[in-house]
């Protein structure tokens, strides 16, 4: 006597289950790879961006103790982006371009930067000093009365994409 046997295919339906069930984990996988390989991209691109702006600041201080030795460039209108007891939020309405603002030209081109990080200055106030208080335990300025100038300085830069844009802020002083 013959003994015949009947397939029913349940390995083959079985085994494209399980296929099916390990192609939705890959794929979700390389989702998630390629979602956190774009967040470090662009917490990279904002670090660039504030390191920049960071440089441009130290950048603007160092312009205005080489090159302001009196407040006659000071305006309001800025066209060299030295601006004079200007508006508030005076970051907001300008167009960061060579009209109104000042390129950090020696800025380190090895960070490859969207456009040149730039910076304003504004003539905020003036300040008296009768006093010995400017002059800290001797170190810095000379003693005796002094006038300080005050400084509000805007640095703007962007990082490699152009999409992550830097603002910092500083107020310094100098002796005129």
């Amino acid at each position: 006597m013959k003994h015949t046997q009947y397939q029913s295919g349940s390995v083959l339906i079985i085994s494209l289950i399980v296929m099916l069930v390990l192609t939705i984990l890959g794929v979700s996988g390389m989702k998630s790879a390629v979602l956190e390989e774009n967040m470090a991209g662009n917490v990279r691109d904002k670090q660039l961006a504030f390191q920049a702006a960071e440089a441009t600041l130290r950048e603007a201080e160092k312009y205005i103790d080489d090159n302001i030795v009196s407040l006659t460039h000071f305006d309001t209108d800025g066209s060299d982006g030295l601006y004079d007891k200007s508006q508030q939020r005076l970051w907001t309405s300008i167009d960061w371009d060579s009209s109104d603002s000042i390129e950090y030209t020696s800025f380190d081109t090895n960070y490859a930067v969207n456009a040149p990080p730039r910076f304003i200055v504004e003539h905020l106030a003036t300040q008296q000093d009768n006093l010995d208080t400017l002059n800290l335990d001797n170190y810095g300025q000379g003693t005796g009365a002094g006038r300080v100038e005050m400084f509000l300085i805007t640095a703007r830069a962007t990082g490699s994409s152009g999409n992550n844009i830097a603002l910092l802020q500083t107020t310094y002083g100098k002796r005129l």
